[in-house]
């Protein structure tokens, strides 16, 4: 029976652990036009990308660290392509590609941030993402 007990207070501590993770993303519902890096105007149906140039041997990587609203736009994929023109170079930069798909007319903000391992930042930049019908 305490054994029982125990497994479920841990389930419970765990649960609670992984929630409040999340909840340090939250939505962004305005960003300062003195912040606003670019817009992103989009018609339901669609998809687009958010391109930011990028070099992980320097460790770092653009990662969002804002909830976006799923119900408006879903991120379909995310890849790095490396810029050709310097491909004998080591350590050479390239592009980070996330690709959303417009689900539902609404706007939302999106907030990236240049993160090497570790949690240190380097930049960061918020965008406006409005679905049209």
């Amino acid at each position: 029976m305490k054994n029982v007990l125990s497994i479920s207070i841990i389930a419970i501590i765990s649960l609670f652990m992984l929630q409040s993770c999340d909840s340090q993303k939250t939505v962004l519902d305005n960003v300062p036009d003195n912040k606003l890096d670019k817009t992103y105007t989009v018609k339901v149906g669609e998809t687009f990308e958010i391109k930011m140039a990028s070099n992980p041997t320097t460790g770092f990587k653009w990662e969002q660290t804002s909830k976006i609203k799923p119900r408006i736009i879903k991120e379909v994929d995310s890849k790095y392509i490396a810029d050709d023109k310097s491909m004998s170079i080591v350590g050479k930069g390239g592009t980070q590609i996330f690709t959303f798909l417009a689900k539902k007319e609404g706007v939302l903000f999106i907030q990236y941030q240049y993160l090497k391992e570790g949690g240190k930042m380097d930049k960061e930049k918020y965008l406006k993402i409005e679905v049209q019908k």
